[in-house]
């Protein structure tokens, strides 16, 4: 699968679907390309990509850093990609509907972070009121689309989740707890996820006929695969540029890489056990999250030569060895030379993105960021796809695709997903105070 290539938003599968007009079977496709887990994952992108893109705006914002407009404007970019999302299920008046009501979250969001840097306390409580209402009409506007599939007040409680999630984290940035911040800014990334898995189940028993179930263990684990990758990719742009720019929280973006780093390596040794998992860690380590480290300190001191050793070591050592460890452990399901490929792909767009970045061509940096962002979620359906294939076992489905309908209008298993994202996020929320910190040693 080449997935390496594909540098468009992965929406186009699901604008697709829907046009078709037919039942789409599940046989016909593999557990991991699915009408319904296609949804899913188009869903897990943008959302995903917004919650980003958010905290690192108002960071930026707080900051008084010269990419804020451009990192504002690539918010606004992310939430135009989901209105044909929305209108290819639910016409165009819904998908204009739906882009009204999160324009004016991007926008709340902005200006509480303009409030707070100007200490405007009149101000800070205006934004947070416009935010509350994009909460309550979006819960609205889901319950009454979804026909009752995705409850307005389950929606609602999930979406003030996530935007609390959104506010601690900065709040706690701006407060310069910075352990708690990253704190929330993970387990915000996590929450948000949820979301596809709800909204796209909530379609899928709306138009059986057109998705089929996205929350099976296949689409489950598809999704937390991109989201670990989608994390990284994240979490490297913030820490390259806090460590370029001598930020004081450097220390802790790059801690939050190290809590990135060990679920992938759980996920490893979940499947090939705890020997493969080590070696991942000591290849991912050494060779990719330290060199990016090296990279940006070679730019901030203007040293040519080190950039170049940085950049090399990125695009070839690290791509061809990462690849010949998952083409080996996926028994080459995933080509080597395929993936080395892929696997360079990404790391360029890291690269390009931060020396973007650096040099000052910010609007060119987010468009790469946006670029980088999508293929980290090809990435992710490509090596899911491998191990699902490689283990079927572990993926079966345990209920039928098809449940009786409940009181609330959709499927037992999807009344069910929702709840579990709502009681998710609750403890999530209080987990995120609990956490125990370990600073990163510096490279």
């Amino acid at each position: 699968m080449k997935y390496g290539k594909i540098l468009a938003p992965i929406l186009g599968a699901a604008l697709l679907v829907p046009s078709m007009g037919m039942t789409v079977s599940a046989d016909e496709m593999a557990p991991t390309e699915t009408s319904g887990v296609e949804l899913r994952a188009t869903l897990d992108s943008l959302l995903s990509e917004h919650y980003a893109l958010a905290v690192d705006s108002m960071m930026k914002i707080y900051d008084g850093d010269e990419a804020a407009e451009a990192a504002m404007a690539a918010l606004d970019a992310n939430a135009a990609d989901m209105e044909p999302v929305i209108a290819s299920v639910y016409g165009e008046e819904g998908g204009a509907a739906f882009t009204e009501i999160f324009e004016t979250h991007n926008t709340g969001t902005d200006e509480y972070a303009m409030a707070v840097k100007a200490g405007d306390e009149a101000a800070q409580e205006e934004a947070l009121a416009e935010i509350q209402s994009f909460v309550d009409e979006m819960g609205a506007f889901l319950g009454t689309a979804t026909e009752g599939n995705l409850p307005e007040d389950g929606a609602t409680e999930a979406l003030r989740a996530h935007e609390d999630f959104v506010q601690n984290t900065f709040d706690l940035y701006v407060d310069g707890d910075y352990e708690a911040a990253y704190t929330s800014y993970l387990e915000g990334f996590k929450q948000i996820f949820g979301a596809g898995g709800a909204i796209s189940g909530a379609i899928a028993a709306q138009f059986p006929d057109k998705f089929t179930d996205p929350n099976t263990p296949a689409g489950d684990f598809r999704s937390t695969v991109s989201r670990i990758a989608a994390e990284h990719f994240a979490l490297a742009q913030l820490s390259m540029t806090k460590g370029y720019n001598g930020a004081a929280d450097f220390d802790f973006a790059d801690w939050a890489q190290d809590q990135n780093t060990e679920e992938f390596s759980a996920a490893i040794a979940s499947f090939y056990g705890e020997d493969a998992a080590t070696q991942f860690a000591t290849l991912w380590n050494n060779e990719h999250i330290s060199v990016q480290s090296d990279l940006a300190a070679a730019q901030a001191g203007g040293n040519e030569e080190e950039i170049q050793q940085a950049q090399t070591a990125l695009i070839e050592t690290f791509a061809s060895e990462l690849a010949a460890f998952l083409s080996t452990a996926t028994e080459e399901r995933l080509p080597q030379e395929e993936l080395t490929a892929n696997i360079a792909a990404h790391e360029q767009s890291v690269i390009d993105t931060f020396t973007q970045y650096a040099t000052g061509d910010f609007e060119t940096s987010y468009d790469t960021y946006r670029e980088g962002y999508t293929i980290v979620f090809a990435i992710g359906k490509g090596l899911s796809g491998a191990i699902v294939d490689q283990f079927p076992e572990k993926f079966e489905t345990a209920v039928p695709d098809k449940m009786p309908a409940t009181g609330l209008g959709g499927s037992a298993n999807q009344s069910n997903t929702m709840m579990i994202w709502v009681a998710m996020s609750t403890l999530i929320l209080l987990a995120a105070g609990t956490m125990t910190f370990r600073q990163r040693k510096q490279q």
